[in-house]
């Protein structure tokens, strides 16, 4: 066989076993993805082995898709496509998805990543009123994982965390319990519990299991040095030892993920268990004699390897390896520089010529710092995650919430491809939701609920996103991934801005109108009081563009019934008011005398003398007059009620939102439209006693202006009952304001901050990428005059 004259003897003799279990020790650059894949071409050609009666296992998908194709490119299509190449993890998900009933799960189970555990673990700490800087979510998820890899219940397995007192214990227990629950209602598994779900699975349900280990009849492991409790446990259900068809490739030196459970113990075990036919691979053909040697060397020094596994290499003695030691990052970076430069100076190689290899993108960021102050060009290679990013995240969310509608998903969903509720309104509804104790997706299922709350246009989106959702549900039911996207496309497309972008600017650049403030207050009054309204267009395409704008904005959006009447060529007849609203759009020979009762607004131009006519503008393009005449109406209805907010500020000590103690205090509860209803103000006495004087400088505040404050503890009480469970908004309340308060509170009232909360300067960014967005700069730009900043 042509594939057996690649490969040397050893590799030959593992590739051509044929039945029994195997054991390869294989190390670095020793050829084991060649001797599985070529193991599994032998198989199929000489031992007449089905390709879909084998399996192979790897531990990233990456490495799935190069064996997957290493496979092909050796024996062909079609055989090659009916392997079945998997991560563990993978391998579970298919098996779930068609058992999963079998032990009381849905079959449409969703998958939470690290985004969304971390998402969980967060809300559970924040519901149990427990201080998140004490329990970080990599803090829980790691106990999570270490329980379930090793088929244990995380909850039960935290009394024998003995690093941790037991007041926390018992929080780490609820907190558990509570991220648990969670993903109960979810109808979601972390990626352990694919794993534990599947064992659960195999030995639980006979059948299932027995017809597994009918259809697989080899299976073969890429690095099973890494495997941990639960999946060696899934290899021994899939595979019972002793005399199963079970072939591992492992190397004890590489064992790499102990944080995820993997331990060499493994192999050992594999060896009592399966007593295998044992080889050891030690042709080495990556790597130059003296890097090779170095490795081992490292290598030596682990007082818990085993044994000692020497490689021989093919390669010739290579280069030297110069090894340097330094105390600091920014240390390790100038001396990574000097080096660079020498080598461009004394041995003539270019920068292009030189690349630094690292272990983290953290510890990259401090080199890169330095060379651009060393004024070296270079290029960082990250890896980029095209999925991650921009529409693609949004696209996703959208498919996942019409699969499971997790919460996590609504906002991205809603808001694509068109903002249909804005941010402020978002965390009313959100305050509202809480207030009411209802959940959030089922508020916004009965949106018509709440006008007082929620705009018009915007009750109309969220109407239309539902049934849109519903709709391509059932269009989508049982198609395939290429299909449902390009349907998902073509439904989103219908939501999209009918403006092209020069369209959009030709709009947005037109000159203001005069009296466009005014116009628009009259027909909001008209709306308010449902008094009648007609629009009447002279002759012409833009005229009659512009009335069908107005009577669609009208009749669609804010559900009030106007007169359309169009006028024939060369009829510029004079307009007689009736009561109410007349909207005039064109050319006309004149406008009567209103009556005390009507208005009248003019988008074109009219022979009248009378005063009452409010005009808009005597040329230019009418339609463009009427869509802002109607943005600016909707806008009216749209702005969101801000009853029940408060606006908030903070002057502190400092400016680490960690050790910042607050020296004044400031906020105003807000009406329904933003004015201000009732005020509350503290200077307040740090309790260090202390007030550094760069921090005098800022907001003017020293220990004498504070002499007579109340302490901390005092004011917390009485701004807590001022702000009465309201949204919060400020001005980086987000990263800085907002975590001192609930550090206060928690100190000295033993709650959390609950209160949903909206961040101007989040928004504002988002607005105005790469500009100043501080305060000041945000009132210079608007024209807002203010007197001094830094004042709570």
């Amino acid at each position: 066989m042509n594939i057996l004259h690649e490969l040397n003897e050893k590799q030959r003799e593992a590739v051509t076993h044929k039945n029994g279990p195997l054991l390869v020790i294989a190390g670095p650059g020793t050829g084991k993805t060649k001797v599985i894949t070529h193991r599994i071409a032998y198989l199929i050609r000489e031992h007449g082995v089905k390709a879909e009666n084998i399996l192979a296992i790897t531990f990233t998908n990456k490495a799935a898709e190069e064996m997957r194709a290493r496979v092909n490119n050796e024996i062909g299509e079609p055989h090659g496509s009916d392997i079945k190449v998997f991560t563990f993890h993978a391998f579970c998900v298919k098996v779930l998805r068609r058992h999963a009933l079998r032990i009381g799960l849905s079959e449409n189970f969703t998958i939470f990543d690290q985004e969304f555990q971390d998402e969980i673990l967060t809300e559970s700490v924040h519901e149990l009123n427990l201080d998140p800087d004490d329990y970080p979510p990599w803090m829980l998820r790691n106990i999570i994982s270490d329980a379930k890899c090793t088929l244990q219940n995380p909850v039960n397995t935290v009394d024998i965390l003995d690093i941790y007192e037991p007041g926390m214990i018992e929080n780490i227990r609820s907190v558990l319990q509570n991220y648990q629950t969670k993903l109960d209602t979810y109808d979601a598994l972390d990626f352990d519990d694919l794993l534990v779900k599947t064992v659960e699975l195999f030995e639980g349900v006979e059948d299932v299991r027995d017809a597994y280990r009918k259809e697989i009849s080899y299976i073969l492991v890429d690095e099973y040095h890494d495997v941990n409790n639960a999946q060696y446990r899934l290899l021994q259900l899939l595979c019972p030892p002793p005399k199963g068809n079970l072939m591992i490739v492992a190397d004890e030196d590489q064992a790499i993920y102990s944080w995820r459970g993997s331990n060499p113990q493994y192999i050992e075990d594999f060896r009592a268990d399966f007593s295998p036919h044992t080889l050891e691979l030690d042709d080495h053909y990556r790597c130059s004699e003296k890097i090779l040697r170095a490795a081992e060397e490292v290598i030596s020094k682990n007082p818990e390897r085993q044994k000692q596994h020497t490689l021989r290499t093919h390669k010739d003695a290579g280069r030297d390896i110069f090894h340097y030691t330094f105390d600091t990052p920014v240390a390790e970076a100038l001396g990574v520089i000097n080096v660079i430069e020498n080598l461009v100076k004394q041995r003539n190689h270019s920068y292009r010529d030189i690349a630094v290899f690292y272990r983290t993108h953290r510890l990259a960021d401090v080199l890169a710092e330095q060379l651009l102050r060393a004024d070296i060009k270079f290029q960082r290679v990250q890896p980029t995650n095209s999925f991650g990013e921009g529409n693609s995240k949004n696209i996703f969310a959208y498919l996942r919430f019409i699969q499971w509608q997790l919460p996590q998903d609504l906002e991205r969903a809603i808001n694509f491809p068109e903002t249909c509720i804005d941010d402020l309104t978002w965390v009313r509804l959100k305050w509202l939701a809480q207030r009411e104790h209802i959940e959030f997706i089922e508020l916004l299922r009965n949106i018509e609920a709440y006008p007082q709350d929620v705009g018009p246009l915007t009750r109309r989106n969220v109407r239309q996103f539902w049934t849109q959702l519903e709709n391509l549900s059932t269009e989508i039911e049982g198609e395939q991934a290429d299909k449902i996207v390009l349907n998902l496309f073509d439904t989103l497309e219908r939501a999209r801005s009918p403006y092209r972008a020069e369209e959009l600017e030709v709009i947005e650049n037109q000159p203001e109108l005069p009296n466009l403030g005014t116009a628009q207050d009259v027909l909001y009054s008209a709306l308010d009081l449902d008094e009648p309204i007609q629009i009447t267009a002279s002759h012409g395409i833009d005229e009659y563009c512009a009335a069908h704008i107005i009577h669609q904005t009208l009749e669609t959006y804010l559900d009030h019934s106007a007169q359309l009447q169009f006028l024939p060529p060369d009829d510029s007849r004079a307009i007689q008011k009736e009561s109410g609203v007349h909207l005039l759009i064109g050319n006309f020979a004149e406008i009567g005398e209103n009556r005390r009762d009507a208005r009248t607004i003019l988008i074109g131009t009219a022979d009248t003398a009378n005063t009452d006519v409010i005009r808009l503008e005597s040329e230019g393009v009418r339609s463009i007059a009427a869509l802002k005449l109607c943005q600016r109406l909707i806008n009216r209805f749209e702005s969101p009620n801000m009853a029940d907010m408060v606006v908030y500020d903070l002057e502190t000590t400092g400016i680490n939102p960690k050790t910042a103690e607050i020296v004044e205090i400031a906020a105003h509860r807000l009406s329904a439209i933003g004015d201000e209803v009732e005020r509350y103000h503290s200077l307040v006495k740090p309790p260090g006693g202390h007030i550094p004087r760069s921090a005098t400088r800022i907001h003017k505040i020293d220990m004498a202006t504070v002499k007579n404050a109340p302490g901390i503890e005092m004011v917390l009480p009485e701004f807590f009952g001022f702000l009465q469970g309201r949204i919060l908004i400020g001005h980086n309340v987000a990263e800085y304001d907002n975590p001192i308060l609930e550090r206060d509170l928690r100190r000295y009232l033993k709650r959390n901050l609950s209160a949903p909360y909206y961040d101007t300067l989040t928004t504002a960014r988002r607005l105005f990428p790469r500009q100043r967005c501080s305060i000041g700069a945000l009132a210079e730009k608007f024209g807002i005059e203010h007197g001094r900043l830094h004042t709570a």
